[in-house]
């Protein structure tokens, strides 16, 4: 089994966990409630420290020359931070945890197709081997919509 495979089942398992305490932290269950925007420095501050302990144990290059590819990590970060900040408000406004990670993982869909049509990952793929990506991101958008209504 190839690595990502797995990497992207501990990415699911992690960030499926994640829903659970996130709410409990910003859904206003007990007497206080967090801050989105609190929690959202929090993670950031999580995510600096886990990232420069791992850049350090792997002994990996920074590599500052590679100024297309910054401006393209920059970008990421942006719209992943502005996504958990919608994370954030949703659940602040209510949102169930069971219901709501369908919802805001409908970016299945919007990956596959931005991969399929930005990236041009469709080359060197059948015509049936795409059928089956779409297919199953709409299945995935499919459950989704079950899940929420």
């Amino acid at each position: 089994m190839p690595a990502w495979i797995l990497f992207g089942l501990g990415a699911a398992l992690m960030l499926g966990a994640a829903n659970i305490p996130q709410k409990l932290a910003i859904g206003g269950l007990g007497e206080f409630t967090l801050s989105p925007f609190a929690y959202g420095i929090l993670s950031g501050i999580v995510i600096i420290v886990i990232n420069v302990s791992l850049l350090l144990y792997f002994k990996d290059d920074l590599q500052f020359f590679a100024k297309k590819e910054w401006g393209f990590a920059l970008l990421a970060a942006i719209l992943f931070s502005l996504g958990s900040v919608c994370i954030a408000l949703g659940y602040r406004s209510g949102a169930n945890a069971s219901t709501f990670a369908a919802l805001f993982n409908v970016n299945t869909l919007v990956a596959t197709i931005l991969g399929l049509v930005i990236l041009k990952e469709f080359v060197g793929l059948s015509g049936f081997a795409i059928a089956k990506i779409i297919i199953g991101a709409l299945l995935v958008i499919g459950g989704g919509i079950l899940v929420t209504t």
